[in-house]
């Protein structure tokens, strides 16, 4: 699939252009811009010790407890179950938001949660391509790319950090190092980019500069001109746009703090000024650390701890830039962990697993979804949504069909990138 056939398609149905920023007014209006983050806990999160918790509790195959932390710590926060899992190695601040209780006290009300998902593998690469595109197999886009393809022709639509970023030629993923790239990018003539006091020390005198980005600009209209193959001139036409994007990115850095924080918050905060100066429409976070095969208890705490003070920080951003209303943020993870310990105190892969939704559009404080005592899904009644033995068994292909449900793009996706399986309300 290339991006010509995707926009066709798109046409035909009235969106391209627009598809898929825009939703009926019952969510945010005629006209509301939707702007979306993916967030990946790389390497395979455990739900029991978050969103899904089991506690101590002993497993009637005997292979328990599911969890050393005690089943009487497990937190209800509203309609939310929030595991009693300890601090992390080096606890963060009182009012650090990376502790579980205070993460979820803080947010809990704009909270979606899905348990119960079946990966149907336990392999990274399959997990999280399933997870991320609705498809065990090669060749799906994932959510975040699709989010992003109708605004393909804008240097820096889809930003991305890592894990699952194939667009299938949608779009160019745009793979962000940090603030000093943007900084040499949006400054190529300074020698001292990166430091506001030093910008104007240049390789070339303004003037020189000047003739060489004239002379540039002709080189481009040069070859575009030849050029009869639409193919190729529309190629062309874009990098004759991105040879122009220094101009832009200059806006970028004015919604970026003084100092750029390291990790998750980095992405975040450089991604949020991508959205606040018009540049991105999409942002894929990524977070490693969660493939706990030793010392999970310990290890798993620390990756989550920075996950929530990440997925934290991101919402503080977006306040501060006024973009609450317009970003839904999507929280997942390659599959599950064990309902067991290994002989080295870790958790091995296991395909059960949850994700989190929050922000524009998502009706928060509701859980969807449940396991058993065994962490095994539980079936569900695909009106009702709730368990049923003769229901079925949640898989990421319904999470991805009611994804492109709740964007309002389901009848073009589903002729390019085919799901057929049952619909689910699982964000309306």
């Amino acid at each position: 699939m290339d991006r010509r056939k995707f926009l066709k398609a798109l046409s035909a149905f009235g969106l391209a252009g627009t598809l898929p920023m825009t939703l009926g007014t019952t969510v945010w209006g005629a006209t509301a811009q939707r702007l979306f983050v993916t967030v990946n806990a790389s390497g395979g999160w455990d739900p029991t010790a978050l969103i899904d918790p089991k506690g101590n509790s002993q497993r009637a195959d005997g292979l328990g407890p599911v969890n050393k932390y005690p089943a009487s710590a497990i937190k209800s926060v509203g309609r939310l179950q929030v595991a009693g899992y300890p601090d992390s190695k080096e606890p963060p601040a009182k009012s650090s938001a990376g502790h579980l209780e205070t993460f979820f006290n803080k947010h809990y009300q704009r909270l979606r949660v899905v348990n119960g998902i079946d990966t149907q593998t336990n392999g990274h690469e399959t997990g999280t391509r399933f997870v991320w595109s609705g498809r065990l197999e090669e060749g799906y886009p994932s959510v975040a790319a699709l989010a992003a393809a109708p605004y393909a022709s804008q240097p820096m639509a889809f930003i991305s950090n890592g894990g699952y970023d194939f667009t299938d030629g949608l779009v160019a993923p745009v793979r962000t190092a940090s603030a000093a790239t943007f900084t040499s990018l949006a400054y190529p003539n300074s020698q001292y980019a990166d430091n506001a006091a030093l910008r104007a020390q240049t390789y070339f005198s303004n003037k020189a500069y000047s003739t060489v980005e004239a002379a540039r600009q002709l080189r481009l209209a040069r070859l575009g001109s030849g050029e009869t193959l639409p193919q190729r001139a529309a190629q062309m036409a874009q990098l004759e746009k991105v040879r122009r994007g220094d101009v832009q990115l200059d806006g970028l850095l004015a919604y970026l703090p003084a100092q750029v924080s390291t990790g998750l918050k980095g992405q975040a905060e450089l991604a949020v000024a991508a959205f606040a100066s018009g540049q991105a429409v999409s942002a894929n976070l990524n977070l490693g650390g969660f493939d706990t095969h030793g010392t999970h208890d310990d290890d798993q705490t620390d990756a989550l701890t920075l996950l929530l003070e990440g997925i934290d920080h991101l919402w503080e951003q977006l306040v501060l830039r006024g973009l609450q209303d317009r970003v839904t943020v999507l929280i997942g993870s390659d599959f599950g962990r064990t309902p067991f310990y290994n002989t080295g105190n870790g958790k091995d892969h296991w395909n059960i697993t949850s994700i989190m939704a929050m922000g524009a559009g998502i009706t928060g404080n509701r859980v969807i979804g449940a396991t058993d005592a065994n962490f095994e899904a539980l079936k569900l009644n695909p009106g009702t949504l709730e368990p049923h033995s003769s229901g079925i068994v949640v898989t990421p292909k319904h999470v991805h069909r009611a994804l492109r449900d709740f964007l309002g793009v389901s009848s073009e996706l589903d002729k390019l990138y085919p799901l057929n399986v049952e619909r689910l309300a699982l964000f309306a």
